[in-house]
């Protein structure tokens, strides 16, 4: 390799010229120290395992390249980016939300959080280039607190509020039952023989997550390879646990009966994926479960979310027991060609299917 190319390599690198969308992403998620779980490149590496993940990102040449430029900033820089899955079926592209993914949708930085102005501009450029890109659909949901659904809604996009469930009040001074309904923490009575451990493997959680289904005549939404491929590239990043609650029996020997797949970032504990065998409902198991989970994140200094609860009244019962409250995220989307609703009509009609 002669020194000539050596530079102009050098040169390139320097410049971002050859970094893909993706690679710059990760540099502008490593600033983002507030970016949510699941719009970290990892989780969508995992999560969109066989699929097609990108990015769009914006620089402060997308917004006002001109003004930056006489100030002698750096045009180039990335200060909002949206991670999104493309999926292909029947002819149609669309944008959607990749499995078991809370939040992802549009992140500023915080210079684009304090300036209204500069979000509604950017507003204008994402509608702009997802009619470039020539989709059906679009569909995702927006972290809690971010501004964009609201300038999105005024450019003709279909904003709807959907609810998790949080626990805001770990501190150092408080126990974590103190919140809890007294039913809540007559069950932890009735759990008091129960052990937990950490020793589950992610087959093994596969395994109890498809039995207790099957006690209520259901299925599991994800796959095995699913799990696998998130719980691998969690464990590296050294973000999840498998919770298992075992109950001991003098004559049957121990039995699982309550697991749970919990992630966290630096804010949040996630109760991604909690399990429990019906047929154990009366040992407290699920009360035990939770109770362990929200412990957890105490110990390690995080904030707990539920994950859900908005389209059931039950679990989102369950939730409020423990003293979580509900915290609004917005979802955003735009129906751009109108056949594709028959294909939504009917994905709604195999999840009620699924469930009944």
């Amino acid at each position: 390799m002669s020194i000539f190319f050596r530079i102009f390599a050098v040169a390139l690198i320097r410049k971002r010229i050859i970094m893909t969308n993706k690679e710059q992403y990760a540099v502008f998620c490593q600033r983002q120290p507030e970016m949510p779980l699941t719009m970290q490149p990892w989780w969508l590496d995992a999560v969109c395992a066989g699929k097609q993940w990108d990015v769009m990102l914006f620089t402060r040449a997308d917004l006002d390249g001109a003004k930056k430029k006489e100030q002698g900033a750096k045009t180039d820089e990335v200060i909002a980016a949206m991670p999104y899955l493309l999926r292909k079926r029947l002819g149609y592209t669309f944008i959607v939300m990749p499995q078991m993914t809370m939040f992802g949708g549009i992140w500023l930085s915080s210079e684009l959080h304090a300036s209204p102005a500069l979000q509604e501009q950017l507003a204008k450029l994402v509608t702009l280039r997802l009619r470039e890109m020539k989709i059906a659909y679009y569909y995702q949901h927006y972290p809690i607190g971010n501004p964009m659904p609201y300038w999105l809604e005024q450019q003709k996009m279909k904003v709807e509020e959907r609810v998790t469930y949080r626990i805001d009040h770990l501190t150092d001074n408080t126990d974590v039952e103190d919140g809890f309904s007294k039913n809540k923490q007559r069950q932890l009575k009735r759990a008091g023989d129960l052990e937990v451990d950490y020793e589950m493997t992610a087959e093994e959680f596969y395994a109890f997550h498809k039995q207790c289904m099957a006690e209520r005549s259901r299925k599991l939404t994800y796959s095995r390879e699913f799990l696998l491929v998130l719980e691998r590239k969690a464990s590296r990043a050294g973000q999840s646990a498998f919770i298992r609650i075992v109950e001991s029996g003098e004559d049957a020997g121990a039995r699982t009966v309550a697991a749970a797949f919990v992630l966290w970032d630096k804010r949040y504990m996630y109760y991604l994926i909690p399990a429990y065998l019906p047929s154990a409902a009366e040992t407290g198991a699920s009360a035990r479960l939770a109770d362990e989970a929200i412990r957890l994140a105490k110990q390690k200094g995080l904030l707990f979310d539920f994950e859900g609860g908005n389209d059931d009244p039950g679990i989102a019962n369950h939730y409020r027991q423990f003293g979580s409250q509900p915290a609004t995220y917005r979802s955003v989307s735009k129906l751009y060609r109108p056949s594709f609703a028959i294909l939504l009509w009917l994905n709604k009609l195999q999840e009620r299917m699924r469930y009944t």
